[in-house]
């Protein structure tokens, strides 16, 4: 079969898009899918032809399927001209595509939507989908933008560092930031400092620490791709990881699509993380684990061609199918079946710790084996009584911590780990502050914090345990709390907390599938 390649740049607002055109022949009409992206660095030293073999290898089987691909440079990223800023430009130039799309003469009327991480992320933005859109697969990306930068009110250190290298990433600025870098006080004005340059959708985000300000409804909070999967009826693919940043966004997309377009939806949810794999040296490799082991290496296309021919899949529409880690094999149900919640106490002590914000603990990644943390004064680390039976634990593990500060404001840490023979496997984290949660609070009074850790679905062996280790951050994945009261984006110092825990009124909650 022969397959052509084209390339145009498609002007548009004053900027050239530079956007690949691949066919099977040149005579027919094919439904067309769509993807764009800012990842292409790469190609910006290579020449036509040899981006022309690159992608028409990438895309053979697609096209062999019988699809007409586009693939666009998103603006100021690889051979398009402009300034990239994450977000900001893609609902336009993504409609701009579609529009170029359905001018092209092998365009059938149907258009399928394709992308995983922030390239899900822009045609989130092009919300509510046109009638001629018939399917679509987001990868492991939410569509709440809070989510992707907070997590209750505590910023995403990790998320703010891969805004700061994407931004303006052509321009030429003069670029000094890395992890540490959000932890300078105030953070306010911490763009012109490391980038040369006000990146204003920052400046913006550091005032709405809260889901419920109004900042989430405007452009540079996301307020377009808000709730983009709620209220259609294109059939859509969601995928994602139990070790992806993402995950708890993704079941919440699920949960709020309406039961009609659930009926004609998926959800896959691997073992691993946000690109379906794992640190190899440090984490365990379950078998079958990765979606392409499962369901093949072209799992994508069977979705379009589960719309378009009616094939069958080796999972189910309106369900959730999902790895049963441990118990090492795959499952489709709604997932949200009832269980029974197994309390389970953190003991009779009362521990106190201090936390110093110029010298935080670094926890082990969601799916890496722990962290000793013997020489750390910071972490309190607890294991439960071996488990009498095998359980198996599906759905959002709770925990209820009693506490108190001499601070009027801090942060809590919570991490949940499973005891493997090779090191304790980590499960689950969650972050709060004692002012989000409380509204206010009083210096060294007993309060009780709640924890929600987001979805998950594992076996806990007879006589296994489960570690809980607490502490008030992990620098790896969270901007550091001051201890100060009032708005972290002001604050130009920070204070030392002596943070205490009273176990006997501090337990975790299990939902135990019957």
């Amino acid at each position: 079969m022969d397959f052509i390649s084209n390339f145009k740049h498609l002007d548009f607002d004053g900027e050239k898009f530079y956007t690949v055109i691949l066919t099977p022949n040149s005579h027919d009409c094919y439904p067309i899918v769509i993807f764009r992206s800012p990842y292409v660095q790469n190609t910006i030293a290579k020449d036509d032809d040899e981006l022309a073999k690159d992608y028409l290898n990438y895309y053979k089987t697609w096209l062999e399927r019988g699809y007409a691909v586009i693939f666009q440079h998103c603006r100021g990223c690889g051979k398009s001209s402009g300034a990239f800023i994450p977000y900001v430009h893609e609902r336009e130039d993504t409609k701009a595509l579609f529009e170029f799309a359905r001018k092209q003469p092998f365009y059938c009327g149907e258009i399928y939507l394709c992308g995983g991480s922030y390239t899900a992320s822009l045609h989130y933005t092009a919300a509510p989908f046109d009638s001629d859109i018939k399917g679509a697969i987001f990868e492991v990306q939410d569509s709440e933008r809070y989510r992707l930068w907070y997590r209750n009110g505590q910023m995403r250190r990790g998320h703010a560092n891969w805004h700061f290298g994407l931004y303006k990433n052509k321009c030429g600025l003069n670029k000094t930031h890395n992890a540490e870098s959000f932890s300078q006080l105030p953070i306010s004005g911490l763009s012109e400092r490391v980038l040369g340059d006000r990146a204003e959708d920052f400046e913006q985000m550091l005032c709405a620490p809260s889901p419920n300000a109004d900042f989430w409804g405007t452009r540079h909070g996301g307020g377009e791709a808000k709730g983009a999967t709620d209220t259609t009826n294109v059939p859509i693919l969601l995928t994602t990881g139990y070790n992806d940043f993402y995950v708890g966004g993704i079941f919440k997309m699920w949960e709020k699509m309406s039961e009609s377009t659930k009926k004609n939806c998926a959800l896959i949810v691997s073992p691993y993380n946000h690109g379906d794999g794992i640190n190899s040296e440090n984490s365990i490799a379950f078998p079958k684990g990765k979606r392409c082991e499962q369901f093949g290496e072209t799992y994508a296309i069977d979705w379009f061609d589960s719309i378009r021919k009616g094939i069958s899949l080796p999972y189910e529409k309106g369900k959730i199918t999902y790895y049963r880690a441990f118990e090492n094999k795959w499952k489709s149900d709604y997932f949200s079946e009832p269980a029974t919640d197994v309390f389970i106490s953190l003991g009779s002590d009362t521990k106190s710790f201090t936390y110093n914000p110029l010298n935080p603990p670094k926890f082990g990644a969601e799916g890496d084996y722990q962290i000793d943390f013997k020489n750390r004064n910071d972490v309190i680390t607890f294991y439960t009584l071996p488990s009498k039976k095998d359980l198996f634990i599906k759905g959002r593990m709770k925990a209820k911590l009693c506490v108190s500060s001499n601070c009027p404001d801090t942060s809590f840490y919570v991490s949940i780990s499973i005891e493997k023979p090779h090191g304790d496997y980590v499960l689950r984290h969650d972050i709060t502050s004692l002012c989000y949660q409380l509204g206010d609070y009083t210096v060294n009074s007993k309060v009780t914090l709640d924890f929600n850790f987001d979805d998950y679905a594992f076996l806990l062996k007879k006589g296994e345990r489960l570690r809980v280790d607490i502490s008030s951050t992990d620098f790896n994945t969270y901007v550091c709390h001051t201890n100060k009261k009032g708005a972290y984006h002001k604050q130009t110092e920070c204070d030392i907390a002596t943070n205490t825990v009273y176990f006997d009124d501090s337990f975790l909650i299990l939902p135990v599938e019957p």
